[in-house]
């Protein structure tokens, strides 16, 4: 079985929208090292408010990881939307998939009935997952298309 963690915080990266990309990056980046050390998959969904993540793997590392990541300063109010046991992984090759909310993605939101803002608290798992999947295919379309047109 593998454990799955659905939880949203509040965004505290500090800056304008250069600065907070910079920080979001190396969040990715340091997440993508930990991740891959201990077993753990997911996606990120952020924008200048919300940080939401699906983390998964075995539960105590998920719970290790979960646990470290709430004591991070760049973010407060950490809560945990959803932990369950689930049979496979939703994102078995992704040590950390993230997406950040940009115009360009604003339709894949709609798609979901996100409008305006984000609030995770009304969001229920599925379209958490759900949410992320096309996010997920988005990016991949978009790489895709970049390599085509190389």
């Amino acid at each position: 079985m593998i454990h799955q963690l659905i939880y949203y915080s509040r965004n505290t990266v500090p800056g304008g929208d250069r600065a907070m990309l910079t920080n979001l990056r190396d969040i990715v980046s340091a997440s993508q090292r930990n991740n891959c050390r201990d077993g753990i998959t997911g996606f990120l969904i952020f924008d200048k408010t919300w940080f939401i993540q699906i983390l998964e793997g075995d539960r105590t590392q998920v719970g290790e990881t979960y646990n470290r990541i709430a004591r991070d300063p760049r973010h407060t109010g950490a809560t945990v939307a959803d932990a369950r046991n689930v049979s496979t992984r939703s994102f078995p090759n992704w040590t950390m998939g993230g997406a950040m909310r940009t115009p360009e993605v604003e339709e894949v939101y709609l798609q979901h009935g996100v409008g305006s803002a984000i609030e995770p608290a009304r969001l229920k798992s599925s379209q958490i997952i759900a949410l992320a999947f096309d996010l997920q295919a988005f990016d991949q379309a978009r790489r895709q298309g970049m390599r085509l047109a190389s």
